[in-house]
């Protein structure tokens, strides 16, 4: 299936792949605007780290911008929004204080723990997108996709490398990754697949960058979490099967490719 796509930021792109509109998603009007003749809307604004501003600044830009599109949303009757959530509404990788995980693999059933100003900010993103649901009343559907470390072929090398090398310094990441083009077609699926209301999702690669088995990582640096089957070899302690059940996902990307 093809898309007319258009893309809104208030940064313009420096190789534009599509139509372009400079639109500040916190200004309520600017977001009706650009969203009036949209069927669907993938919701990817904000600020993507919380050592990019100041505190207040990731959070009121990211809540604001979120509320503003799933209101302009419901009141222009769109159907289906995809939405960029993040692993960091369990806690990690940005968390003040250190905790281990409840049990591995994490799940979608997992206990949210956000501590930082951009991990809160995912975590009430995603309770937006569950309070628009309730209001529209079976006419509106959303996948919020808890998205892994992000990376693509030239920062697996510049980033990953080094990491293999100090698993302790990859501990607050868990080991996890997910490749730019699985993102794009994760989120590709979670506009055509069928369901209803919201689901939350972890989108990320099947196996660690880690050059440890997984369970072994685990052991040495979260002793206090319950292993689970599922934990084999290098497979990621994120567990995508309810990716994999919902959207039809399957990661085609791994780091070991690319080094």
């Amino acid at each position: 299936m093809g898309y007319d796509v258009l893309c809104a930021d208030i940064v313009h792109p420096n190789k534009p792949v599509c139509p372009y509109k400079l639109v500040d998603l916190t200004d309520l009007g600017q977001v009706y605007g650009v969203l009036a003749a949209m069927d669907h809307v993938v919701h990817f604004g904000g600020i993507a780290r919380p050592t990019l501003n100041t505190p207040d600044t990731v959070f009121r830009t990211n809540v604001m911008a979120t509320f503003n599109v799933f209101e302009a949303v419901a009141n222009l009757g769109i159907r289906r929004v995809v939405y960029a959530s993040s692993k960091s509404v369990i806690g990690y990788p940005f968390q003040h204080q250190s905790f281990s995980p409840r049990y591995a693999p994490i799940d979608e059933e997992h206990p949210e723990g956000p501590q930082d100003a951009y991990a809160i900010s995912k975590y009430i993103g995603e309770e937006i997108a569950k309070g628009f649901v309730r209001r529209m009343a079976g006419k509106l559907s959303v996948a919020s996709l808890r998205l892994s470390w992000i990376h693509t072929p030239a920062t697996f090398k510049d980033q990953i490398i080094p990491l293999q090398s100090f698993p302790a310094q990859a501990m607050s990441n868990l080991w996890t990754y997910v490749d730019s083009r699985d993102v794009a077609e994760a989120t590709r699926l979670a506009l055509e697949v069928d369901f209803d209301g919201h689901e939350a999702i972890f989108v990320a690669a099947s196996d660690s960058f880690s050059l440890e088995p997984t369970a072994d990582l685990v052991r040495k640096f979260y002793p206090h979490t319950q292993i689970r089957s599922g934990l084999e070899g290098s497979n990621s302690i994120l567990s995508i099967s309810k990716a994999r059940r919902v959207l039809g996902f399957t990661p085609k990307h791994s780091w070991s490719s690319y080094l």
